[in-house]
């Protein structure tokens, strides 16, 4: 078989394995598009199927896209690594004196301090343009360790990140993201705002009965606007694997800002396995990087190989049996690099 058979054999094997409604696959290499493929259903209540154009909610992997974003100011000396959190939001509520030493960097590796978001509330389903200011001025931030003292994961600190775009940027974090990076690298279908995504595109989210087993189709579709910065990027395989190619040949133009290079290289010594957005993989002894992605309904996984310039995007519209991911992904890899 070939490598798109082969795919296909996989695919085929883990939706049955286990019960996935719908997947997408993105495959890259060499400055080309492998394969960008939908497999299964959209939705188990309807019968359009899943294709290259369906758009996922695609989680943290949206973080990916938010450090982008910084990255890019940084690289245009509108801002640095080093600048403080609250020199940008100087109206940020704290009780903790030690918000004050945050910095840029520390909430790109999840190293300020800060806790994580414990209940997104998508039901809310905010839409307005000022629902991310509201959240973030709403705070009173309480850390639980000193900044730049450990690794610990915080999609808070990724929605901070996100008004400090809006700041930094007068505009809102999705126009600045549209404009700066979805349209530049061609992702016509994708959207940080899951409301410009139309129905013919979307995908449904599904769950399963913990009593019996039972999938069904979520009524809650997880989108509120105070969660875009770290969580909501809408996207599909197609797009996705033109922003891998993207972004693999901008870390190999000699001409790029090193701050690109920063962040797929390790950002903190004692948890070595984070640079700035991505989270760094020992891949059969090469460095990989990526990030995983997982809400109510929804899985995702985008890894990327940057010194054999092989990407692989999986998304699927579940969100249990979520080792699916890797497995996907990992065999998908080690088949181009046996290649």
């Amino acid at each position: 078989m070939n490598l798109v058979e082969r795919i296909d054999s996989l695919i085929a094997l883990k939706m049955n394995q286990y019960q996935i409604p719908g997947l997408a696959i993105g495959v890259i290499r060499n400055d080309t598009v492998v394969l960008t493929k939908g497999y299964g259903a959209r939705s188990i209540k309807a019968p359009p199927l899943v294709t290259e154009q369906s758009v996922f909610h695609t989680a943290s992997i949206s973080k990916l896209f938010t450090a982008q974003a910084i990255a890019q100011l940084i690289a245009e000396g509108q801002m640095s690594l080093d600048d403080k959190l609250v020199a940008w939001i100087p109206e940020l509520s704290y009780k903790d004196p030690r918000v004050t030493t945050i910095t840029i960097k520390q909430l790109l590796n999840s190293t300020s301090g800060l806790p994580d978001v414990h209940n997104y509330h998508w039901s809310n389903n905010h839409q307005a343009d000022n629902s991310l200011e509201e959240y973030v001025l709403g705070l009173n931030l309480q850390l639980d360790a000193d900044p730049g003292s450990a690794y610990s994961y915080s999609n808070l600190g990724y929605n901070l990140l996100g008004y400090v775009i809006e700041k930094c940027t007068s505009l809102t974090f999705e126009d600045y993201l549209q404009t700066n990076i979805l349209e530049k690298y061609g992702m016509q279908q994708s959207d940080f705002r899951a409301f410009q995504i139309p129905d013919s595109l979307r995908t449904s989210p599904h769950s399963k009965k913990r009593l019996n087993g039972r999938i069904y189709e979520r009524s809650v579709y997880p989108y509120t606007r105070e969660h875009a910065p770290s969580s909501t990027l809408n996207a599909s395989v197609h797009d996705l694997s033109r922003w891998m190619l993207a972004f693999l040949r901008q870390l190999e133009d000699p001409a790029t800002d090193a701050i690109y290079r920063q962040m797929i290289e390790p950002s903190f010594t004692a948890y070595p396995h984070i640079g700035l957005g991505f989270q760094l993989y020992d891949f059969t002894g090469t460095q990989a990087v990526g990030h995983f992605g997982g809400d109510k309904g929804f899985r995702s996984f985008l890894m990327m190989i940057p010194d054999q310039q092989i990407g692989v995007v999986v998304l699927g519209n579940c969100d249990y049996e979520e080792d699916f991911r890797q497995e996907i992904v990992h065999a998908i890899t080690n088949w181009m690099i046996e290649e």
